[in-house]
């Protein structure tokens, strides 16, 4: 049994009663009246009593027990600007180890009181609102009440200010709960920057170039509540000359969940300038790409862009929810173009409806390619259907369908007397991802009917795409392969069938997701039935086309 010298007992009975005493007596001060504007002196000093008057006892000369404090140096400070609702801080220099048994009386303290000074205020006399920090409490900073009474919280890790520009800056994942904001803004954006080379064997001239291909800029959040979105994005590529467009503006309203108290995306309205609802490779965004771009026959068959309003919204069914939208909007454009105005357009509306459902495990992002490395297989399933009735005086839209082989305008080679035509396209489409492996297919029809002024029968046109992906090592190197086709008699006015291919394959270094990657592909082209820049395809192409793209997006 280990005998104590008179010297020491004094020490842990002054430690003792120091902590007890100041334990008693700052309670006892807290419960004075609150009107008293003295009170924090007056405690200061009662706290500091027992301190002043118990010997110093240093941490090496003396070992106490787990529920005492080697205290080394204690500053007593009532903070200037404080409440008298407030207590004032105690601080207490951090020891130089602390373990997980170093305690202070009601605990030990938190990771998140510690400061970049070694100081940290006692968890009891620390404001209760989560954010605060111990300096700004130091200081005698306190929030002030907004309008509505609530007291203001600070964003963790989020700054503002000038630094040789006007910056906004901010740590990652800082939890700002923005989807339960009514107000926010979001600013995202991403470049294409590629680098093409096509080698012709045929009479269209080769291609060797730089490009920015896509540059946007994404603006999206929520006004006024949780319910109403926007999205605007702008786009700057390379091949738009100089000008910066307008490609997306919309609005969307979540009417079920504000009005009708259902669960949130059961019903929806939608309204703008957006992608039609129709094929899963036009709502593909284009940095979720696994190629550099998408393929021939999604290109032939695409709708893209209109001004519109719609509905959408999800169903339970047995198997798996299924989501749905439909749109009406200015005009049926296949061939990648926008009817962003009213020039050129008929009076002729369009229509256009997609559904879409994953079966089968959780897909989780919209990738394309398994960058999450699913342990269980995940599979998506969609349909899309558009119609429109078009007719000369939209010679924007008349002259946009294309036919197979050559890629020319199907208005080329109507007769002058045809004045009209139905137009109906159909989708279908299928992925799946499992262990680093992905396969994405989507097969497309359209017909060309009631062709008025002629007596040409009905045109028909088909094509798909496969396209699958691997991960040789998992989020980082990716291998490609892909083949297009399109078939039909529209080159013929229903002669005969022709048809065209595209086969190609490239891999993919990914350096931080989709925010940072390199694709390299090439592709076989065997007489292409479109016309498109942003491909780097054009009518009857015949040859090898190669493209480098770095890409990074935020």
């Amino acid at each position: 049994m280990t005998v104590m010298s008179i010297e020491e007992c004094v020490a842990v009975a002054s430690v003792v009663i120091r902590q007890t005493g100041a334990t008693i007596l700052r309670r006892t001060a807290m419960r004075a009246d609150r009107n008293i504007q003295q009170r924090g002196t007056i405690a200061k000093w009662l706290l500091a009593a027992p301190i002043l008057w118990a010997p110093t006892v240093s941490a090496e000369d003396l070992t106490i027990s787990r529920e005492i404090l080697p205290i080394r140096q204690v500053s007593l400070e009532s903070p200037s600007g404080t409440s008298p609702e407030s207590s004032f801080s105690m601080l207490l220099q951090q020891p130089e180890e602390v373990s997980d048994d170093w305690l202070w009386q009601n605990g030990r303290p938190e990771v998140s009181g510690w400061h970049e000074d070694d100081h940290w205020v006692a968890k009891h006399d620390r404001p209760g609102q989560d954010g605060w920090s111990g300096q700004d409490w130091e200081a005698g900073k306190m929030p002030e009440p907004n309008a509505a009474g609530d007291e203001l919280q600070p964003l963790p890790s989020v700054y503002a200010g000038y630094d040789d520009g006007f910056v906004i800056a901010s740590g990652a994942n800082t939890g700002l709960d923005v989807d339960r904001q009514p107000y926010s803004l979001r600013i995202n954006g991403y470049g294409q920057l590629r680098h093409t080379v096509f080698d012709s064997r045929s009479t269209n001239p080769s291609l060797n170039q730089l490009q920015l291909k896509r540059a946007r800029i994404i603006l999206s959040g929520h006004a006024f509540s949780t319910d109403l979105t926007y999205f605007v994005q702008l786009d700057g590529r390379s091949t738009a000359g100089d000008a910066l467009r307008l490609l997306d503006y919309y609005l969307d309203f979540d009417i079920g969940h504000r009005w009708l108290g259902l669960t949130e995306h059961r019903l929806g309205f939608k309204t703008g300038l957006y992608k039609m609802p129709f094929s899963f490779a036009r709502w593909t965004s284009g940095k979720e790409f696994q190629f550099a771009d998408r393929s021939m026959a999604s290109a032939f068959f695409d709708v893209n862009r209109s001004l519109a309003w719609g509905l959408y919204g999800r169903i339970d069914t047995p198997l798996a929810p299924l989501d749905w939208e439909v749109a009406l909007f200015n005009g049926l454009v296949t061939g990648g173009a926008e009817t962003g105005s009213s020039g050129q357009l008929d009076n002729n509306p369009a229509v256009s409806i997609r559904l879409s459902s994953f079966p089968i495990g959780t897909w989780g992002a919209n990738d394309i390619a398994d960058l999450e490395f699913h342990e269980q297989l995940a599979t998506r399933v969609g349909a899309g259907f558009a119609v429109s009735t078009i007719d000369r005086t939209g010679m924007t839209e008349f002259s946009e369908p294309l036919v197979v082989d050559s890629g020319l305008p199907l208005a080329n080679l109507l007769p002058a007397s045809a004045s009209s035509y139905t137009a109906s396209l159909y989708s279908i489409d299928a992925s799946m991802k499992y262990r680093g492996l992905s396969f994405t297919s989507e097969y497309y029809f359209r017909s060309i009917s009631n062709i008025e002024g002629t007596l040409l029968p009905t045109l028909f046109d088909q094509g798909f795409w496969l396209e699958a992906g691997y991960f040789l090592t998992p989020h980082e190197w990716q291998v490609l392969a892909r083949w297009s086709r399109v078939q039909g008699n529209s080159g013929t006015l229903g002669a005969r069938d022709q048809s065209s291919d595209e086969v190609a394959a490239g891999f993919v270094r990914y350096f931080r997701n989709q925010h940072i990657k390199l694709t390299m592909d090439a592709t076989h082209l065997n007489g292409a039935s479109i016309n498109s820049a942003t491909l780097d395809i054009a009518p009857g192409d015949d040859g090898w086309l190669y493209r480098t793209q770095l890409q990074f997006s935020f």
